[in-house]
C-alpha cells in the first residue's frame, strides 16, 4: 500500500494520540520549575512556589511503570498499533502476532514492577494506546475522541480520589436508583394513554419525572463539590437548580437571624429565582419548541428583570463591608435522588394534568388558568410540564399554554414573596417582593401585549 494523503492523515492521528497520552503520563513526574542553585557558603535556596492545584508528585508518588514509559514509548506503541492495522489488510496473522507481542511486552513489564507498584493504570493506558493506534486505520476521529477522554480520566486522578473520599453511601445508592429508573423502569412502561381523557401516559409521565429529578440531581452534586461556602450568591445560583423556594426559605431565616446579611441574602434569593425563571424556559423549550418560543418573551422578560436586580444588588453588596458567608447547612440540600419524592411528584403531576384536561374541556381556557393558579401556589414544574404535554399534542393552543404557565410562575412568586416577608422580616421581604412581583408582572404584561 502506497503512502496516500488519507493514510498520512490517519498516521498523524495515531502519532497525536501517542504524544497526548504520553505527555500526560510524563508530566506527572516532571517538575515545573527548578530552584536556583545556591552558591557555596550561601544559605540553602528556597523552593519555587507551587502553581498547580496541589503539591508536585514525589518519586514515591510515581509508579515504576510511569518511570519507564514516557512520550516516546506511548508514541511508538500507538504507531505500532497503526502499523499492525495497516499490515492486517495484507497479512492478518502477522498483524495479530505484532499486537499480541506488544501487549505481552507491556504485561511482562508490569510483572517485573508489580512488587514496587501494584497499580496497572499506566500499563492499561499503554495497551489502550496501542489499540487506539490500530483504530485510527478505520475510524481516526473516533479514536481521537476516545484518546482525549482517556487522557482526561488519567489527568483527573487527584480529583477522582478526592471526590470518592467525599461521597457517601447514600449518594451511591440514590444514583443507582436514578439509573434503574432511567435504564430499566422507564423503557418498560407502555407509551400510550391509559385513561379516556388521554392524561395518563406512564412512559411520558416518568420521562418528565426523570427530567425534573435530573435537574435536581445535577444541582445537588454541583453544590456538593463546588460548595455553598464560597458565598450566598453561589448558593442561590446552584440552589435555584433544585428549589428556589428552599433557597428563599433558608435565606429568609438567615436574614432575620443576622440583619447585617439582609443584602447578601436578598442577592442569593433573587439569583435563585432568576435561575428558576431560566429553568422553566429551558424545560419548556426542550419539551415543545413552539410553546418555548411563545413563552420566551414573558419568561425571558422575568429573567432579564431579575438579572438586572442581581447586578444592582451585587454592586450594593460589594460596596458594603458585610461578609458573604454561609454556615454549614444553611441551605442544605437533600439527598440527590429519592424514590418517595419522585412518586409524589408523579402523582401530583398526573392530578394536575387531569385537572387541566377537565378544566379545559368543561370550563374552557378560563378553567385552565384557574388550575394553573392553584398549581403555582405549590409547584411550578407540574403545571409547566402538563401544559407543555398538551401543547405538544396540539390539544391546547400555544398562546393559552403560555398564559397558563406565566400565571403559575406569578402565583409561585407571590408565595415566595410571602415566605420572605413572614420569615425574613419587613426589610428583606419588601426587597424580595418588589423584585419578584415586578419581574413577574413585567413578564405577564409582555405576554399580553405580544
Amino acid at each position: 500500500m502506497s503512502l496516500t494523503v488519507d493514510v498520512a492523515t490517519k498516521m498523524a492521528y495515531a502519532l497525536g494520540i501517542g504524544v497526548l497520552i504520553g505527555l500526560e503520563r510524563s508530566l506527572k513526574r516532571t517538575p515545573t520549575l527548578e530552584p536556583a542553585t545556591a552558591e557555596e557558603g550561601d544559605a540553602e535556596p528556597e523552593a519555587w512556589p507551587e502553581s498547580g492545584p496541589g503539591p508536585e508528585p514525589t518519586a514515591e508518588d510515581v509508579s515504576t511503570g510511569e518511570q519507564l514509559m514516557g512520550v516516546r514509548t506511548y508514541t511508538v506503541l500507538s504507531l505500532a498499533g497503526f502499523g499492525a492495522a495497516l499490515l492486517g489488510a495484507e497479512l492478518p496473522i502477522a498483524a495479530g502476532v505484532l499486537v499480541a507481542g506488544l501487549v505481552t511486552l507491556v504485561i511482562v513489564m508490569y510483572m517485573q514492577t508489580a512488587k514496587q507498584d501494584p497499580g496497572i493504570t499506566t500499563e492499561v493506558a499503554a495497551i489502550a494506546c496501542c489499540g487506539l493506534g490500530s483504530l485510527c486505520y478505520w475510524m481516526p476521529h473516533t479514536a481521537g475522541v476516545i484518546a482525549v477522554l482517556i487522557t482526561v480520566l488519567l489527568a483527573m486522578k487527584r480529583f477522582t480520589h478526592t471526590a470518592l473520599s467525599r461521597l457517601r453511601r447514600v449518594e451511591l445508592t440514590d444514583t443507582l436508583k436514578f439509573l434503574i429508573i432511567i435504564l430499566i423502569v422507564w423503557p418498560l412502561l407502555p407509551n400510550r394513554a391509559l385513561d379516556p381523557y388521554g392524561a395518563f401516559n406512564p412512559h411520558k409521565v416518568v420521562l418528565l419525572v426523570i427530567l425534573i429529578s435530573g435537574i435536581s440531581f445535577v444541582g445537588y452534586f454541583l453544590t456538593k463539590f463546588l460548595g455553598a461556602s464560597r458565598g450566598l450568591g453561589l448558593t442561590g445560583l446552584l440552589g435555584g437548580l433544585t428549589s428556589s423556594t428552599a433557597v428563599t426559605a433558608a435565606m429568609s431565616n438567615q436574614a432575620k437571624a443576622r440583619p447585617t446579611l439582609i443584602g447578601p441574602c436578598t442577592l442569593a434569593t433573587i439569583i435563585a429565582n432568576a435561575t428558576m425563571f431560566a429553568r422553566v424556559l429551558v424545560v419548556v423549550y426542550i419539551l415543545d419548541r413552539k410553546l418555548g418560543a411563545r413563552l420566551a418573551p414573558s419568561i425571558g422578560t422575568m429573567t432579564v428583570v431579575a438579572l438586572i436586580a442581581v447586578v444592582v444588588l451585587w454592586i450594593r453588596t460589594a460596596r458594603s463591608k458585610s461578609q458573604i458567608k454561609t454556615a454549614p447547612g444553611d441551605a442544605k440540600l437533600e439527598n440527590p435522588f429519592s424514590l418517595g419524592p419522585a412518586i409524589k411528584f408523579a402523582v401530583f403531576f398526573v392530578a394536575i394534568l387531569f385537572v387541566a384536561k377537565l378544566a379545559k374541556e368543561y370550563l374552557g381556557n378560563e378553567g385552565l388558568y384557574l388550575a394553573a393558579l392553584a398549581s403555582g401556589l405549590a409547584d411550578v414544574d407540574a403545571i409547566t410540564l402538563s401544559v407543555a404535554e398538551q401543547t405538544k399534542d396540539l390539544s391546547l393552543a400555544a398562546n393559552v399554554g403560555a398564559i397558563a404557565i406565566t400565571i403559575a410562575v406569578i402565583a409561585n412568586s407571590v408565595v415566595k414573596s410571602g415566605i420572605a416577608l413572614y420569615s425574613g422580616g419587613l426589610k428583606f421581604g419588601r426587597q424580595v417582593g418588589i423584585v419578584l412581583l415586578g419581574a413577574t408582572l413585567a413578564g405577564l404584561a409582555v405576554l399580553l401585549v405580544a
